[in-house]
């Protein structure tokens, strides 16, 4: 709703409202019962009407601030290297997926850093993309002969 709608159905509301009273106020006087049950049906009608058209304007000023912050620009996430490879990451979240994301625009997290066959590293399970970070070491040969009798 624009600013002028709300201001016109809050003016029209006030107009009925005075009229109402007016109104009330004669049949005060009446004694035609019928008429003051009439007139308290259109009172409570009318607080009802007031009521509901509150409720919408509260409703329509909290669309209108989750649009504005919609409209504001989100943060970016950020790449940065971890041993070998580049994880996305969003202030201090992360690590995030890094095909996923150049790829798709979704940030999906990684694993917690495991023990994989050639080295430490990290898992997304929604491309299974594996992302060896350090290397694992390797196993220094023993030098040929029996070396430990000499």
């Amino acid at each position: 709703m624009a600013l002028e709608t709300i201001g016109t159905a809050f003016e029209l509301l006030a107009k009925a409202s005075r009229a109402l009273d007016a109104v009330r106020e004669r049949a005060q006087t009446s004694t035609d019962l019928s008429l003051k049950e009439n007139i308290s049906r259109l009172y409570d009608d009318f607080l009802a009407l007031k009521s509901i058209i509150v409720r919408i304007t509260d409703e329509n000023a909290g669309l209108e601030r989750k649009l504005a912050d919609a409209d504001k620009p989100l943060a970016r996430p950020e790449l940065r290297q971890v041993g070998k490879t580049n994880h996305y990451y969003l202030g201090d979240e992360g690590p995030f997926c890094q095909p996923c994301y150049s790829d798709k625009g979704k940030l999906n997290p990684l694993t917690p850093q495991q023990r994989f066959g050639s080295g430490i590293g990290r898992k997304c399970h929604v491309c299974q993309g594996l992302f060896i970070e350090y290397d694992a070491p390797q196993a220094q040969a023993e030098p040929p002969g029996d070396w430990r009798w000499q």
